[in-house]
């Protein structure tokens, strides 16, 4: 077997597949974690990139349902693999706040707590002065998921490496594959050290998969997504993550006091969807004031800026199992965001697809769904 990226999707798939006994090879085009899955902003949140209310609607609520149940078991699955691999530190159950920024938005909030326990899933509202005092100054009502994490996403991805290994996957880094990539039976796959033949091969790059793979280049748009951090704060301002303003604002509080802050696709707008690594440094610049101006860090000092190439689906799921008409050619790229989760989901049911023959989680999310 042989898989293309080292985030969590190639990880994971890569490591389940070695579980079941088979042989696999792992090419990374620079360094584990590298790439988006450990520049990110380390939410570990339940459910695909549409907020569940809104998923209900696009996806039909029984597919809603199930996909946002099978996240929330994988959930548990992470917490409990960080544990038992020694970096239970880095990804930590601290709960989820979404809040509203507007009326309009607020009544959004409240729609979505519904819809979750509708469904049979936790959620609270928190409103006015049970708000952190700095979230409070963005709205006054917001949607508590409290089994939602954080994550150090460069840790988490080198602590999954390691494992991966330990189970039998060759990890090469350093050796990028550049587009299109061949199915097993089209020709072998070709890095600068060296040729890989496998019966199987599986693209697992989420923001290079339209360069990898172009059958999907009229599905998912590789896009840019900009980061801040700042030195560590005198105290803490709060201890879970948050998603603001329909989620375009999103910002956590590391261990060590450091504030971590992203956003503001919306304004970047068009010239986000880029697959170059550059970022803007408008973005930056409105970031760094949102973080003095909007949370009342005045005296916050923006320390790293950087940004993330991912996928983005046009539907908000990605798309994940083998590709129409070439035999032994997976993806599992789109995840519109929220990879942490759905990616490591994602990488497994690729594995159990080729393993066994079939997956139910490959049918959430089905590489050869019909566009649109």
């Amino acid at each position: 077997m042989c898989v293309i990226a080292g985030g969590i999707g190639g990880l994971s798939c890569a490591r389940a597949l070695a579980r079941y006994g088979l042989r696999v090879v792992l090419l990374e085009g620079r360094t584990v974690a590298g790439g988006a899955s450990g520049r990110n902003g380390g939410f570990l949140l339940a459910g695909a990139s549409l907020f569940h209310v809104d998923a209900r609607e696009r996806y039909g609520r029984e597919d809603a349902r199930r996909l946002y149940a099978h996240t929330l078991r994988a959930q548990e699955e992470v917490f409990a693999l960080a544990a038992e691999l020694g970096a239970g530190d880095a990804v930590r159950r601290v709960g989820c706040l979404r809040v509203a920024a507007s009326e309009e938005e607020a009544e959004h909030v409240i729609r979505h707590a519904e819809a979750l326990h509708e469904d049979g899933f936790p959620a609270e509202l928190v409103e006015g002065d049970d708000l952190p005092p700095a979230v409070r100054r963005l709205g006054r009502v917001a949607c508590l998921t409290a089994h939602d994490g954080a994550l150090q996403p460069a840790r988490w991805i080198r602590t999954l490496a390691g494992a991966a290994e330990r189970d039998g996957v060759a990890i090469h880094e350093g050796s990028p594959v550049h587009g299109p990539v061949p199915a097993p039976g089209e020709c072998a796959v070709h890095t600068p050290g060296g040729v890989v033949r496998a019966r199987h091969v599986v693209v697992a790059a989420d923001g290079a998969l339209p360069q990898l793979v172009p059958d999907y280049a009229d599905r998912i748009r590789s896009r840019r997504l900009h980061m801040v951090a700042t030195a560590p704060l005198p105290e803490r301002i709060l201890e879970g993550v948050v998603y603001a303003r329909w989620g375009y604002e999103y910002f956590q509080q590391l261990p060590d006091g450091r504030l971590t802050c992203g956003g503001f696709s919306d304004v970047d707008a068009e010239r986000s969807y880029t697959a170059v690594e550059d970022g803007s440094l408008e973005i930056w610049a409105r970031l760094e004031r949102y973080v003095r101006d909007e949370l009342g860090l005045e005296q916050a000092d923006v320390t790293h800026r950087w940004v993330g190439l991912v996928g983005y689906g046009e539907d908000g799921r990605p798309f994940v199992g083998p590709v129409p008409g070439r035999d032994g050619l997976h993806v599992l790229g789109g995840y519109s965001g929220v990879g942490n989760l759905v990616g490591y989901v994602a990488g497994k049911a690729v594995a159990e697809r080729i393993a066994t023959g079939r997956s139910e989680d490959v049918g959430l999310f089905a590489a050869d769904r019909v566009a649109g």
